[in-house]
């Protein structure tokens, strides 16, 4: 199953390096990532002050992150990628009424965001869409 995961901090392609100078990395890299949903300071202006509505949450290490990668986790399953959630929410403190999905409609998205993309492609966020930091292979 493709699922979403911080970037790592070392980038080896020429491409990858320059769509990532600058952005915040302050996750683990390789540890699942989820998408907060945005504020509405940062519905109005993603590029603003807020950015919740243009990184990533670890789910490990709760911190943020501006990148992130298509990764293939051979025998990861939907309850799975549940699970780890459910679990990063528990550890954190996080209520149910936190968050503004249920844990089974934002992995549902997550799967759906990541399903179309092939593993290995860079991304960052603007809201609710990924965007492609760096175009996949064989694409073009």
């Amino acid at each position: 199953m493709k699922v979403l995961v911080a970037a790592e901090t070392v980038v080896h392609s020429k491409a990858a390096r320059r769509a990532t100078v600058g952005r915040p990395n302050a996750c683990i890299g390789g540890e699942l990532v989820w998408m907060l949903e945005p504020c509405p300071t940062s519905r109005r202006n993603p590029n603003g002050p807020c950015d919740c509505g243009r990184t990533f949450a670890g789910m490990s290490s709760d911190g943020h992150t501006a990148t992130a990668v298509v990764r293939d986790v051979v025998g990861m399953s939907r309850d799975d990628y549940i699970d780890a959630m459910r679990a990063s929410f528990d550890a954190q403190g996080w209520c149910p009424c936190c968050t503004m999905r249920s844990v089974v409609e934002m992995v549902d998205e997550l799967i759906g965001l990541c399903d179309c993309l092939p593993a290995g492609t860079l991304v960052g966020r603007c809201l609710d869409a990924l965007i492609l930091l760096t175009e996949p292979e064989g694409w073009g």
